[in-house]
């Protein structure tokens, strides 16, 4: 009986975890360059279930496993490629193969797919809310937003041809050493260790997010569904232990 208020309770909570990370890629659908997220969940204090005969009740045979508690175990980020989005803006980049552009934010570098760039106040290359964009020499500074863009990221003045610098693009060996944070930018973790990326730049289009809407919902039924099964487990199991109180009480 406390098994099954183990086993209900545990799943009940890693069922909400589950619907905040589905909600968080759902309301990210239409943010551009957004990396999905799906939740992993494990089992934790496994144990081997036997049966035993009527006639030989020493002989056992083993039937399969069990486990008490369902914890959580990780939170996958996707990489995939979204696809790319036509918008004609000068200042609107994508990144068509591997790699991040590298935003400089206070002191700290951070790398994001998100190339929907402007200029700031001072005149230099920007991610809105997060910071100026970084070029091979240092922050990008434009005289102008009438630039040509070549798939190397050189940056050039459209009519003169001056040039302004060259995208600063990154990749990495193994996403699994980069850390997921706000407006859809990741940092470098200790292990992590960069390597020249296969890309090119498509200048006047974004990368929208690799969020799939149709299996976002049908992962939210699932776990919705989960959920309330659990919890109408969990309440017929209460009743249950009700009633063996009431009986044991009566003796």
């Amino acid at each position: 009986m406390f098994q099954g208020f183990y086993t209900l309770g545990s799943t009940m909570i890693s069922q909400n975890r589950n619907l905040n990370v589905i909600s968080n890629n759902m309301a990210n659908a239409a943010t551009t360059g957004y990396k999905s997220d799906q939740y992993i969940s494990s089992t934790f204090r496994e144990e081997m279930l036997y049966r035993s005969g009527n006639i030989t009740p020493d002989k056992r045979s083993p039937i399969g496993t069990t486990a008490m508690i369902q914890a959580t175990n990780a939170r996958v980020t996707n990489y995939e490629q979204g696809g790319l989005e036509p918008t004609e803006m000068p200042l609107d980049l994508a990144i068509n193969g591997q790699g991040f552009f590298v935003i400089q934010k206070g002191e700290d570098l951070v790398y994001s797919r998100n190339g929907s760039f402007i200029t700031d106040d001072e005149g230099y290359l920007a991610l809105p809310s997060v910071g100026r964009v970084m070029g091979t020499n240092g922050p990008i500074f434009l005289e102008t937003d009438a630039v040509a863009v070549d798939a190397n990221g050189i940056i050039r003045n459209e009519d003169t041809g001056e040039i302004y610098g060259t995208l600063q693009i990154v990749d990495f060996e193994d996403y699994a050493a980069l850390v997921k944070g706000d407006n859809g930018t990741f940092t470098a973790g200790e292990d992590a260790v960069e390597q020249e990326p296969v890309l090119e730049v498509v200048q006047g289009m974004l990368e929208r997010s690799n969020t799939s809407m149709v299996e976002e919902m049908t992962s939210m039924i699932a776990a919705q569904r989960s959920l309330q099964a659990a919890a109408q487990l969990i309440k017929m199991y209460d009743q249950l232990d009700g009633k063996t109180v009431n009986i044991g009480s009566m003796s």
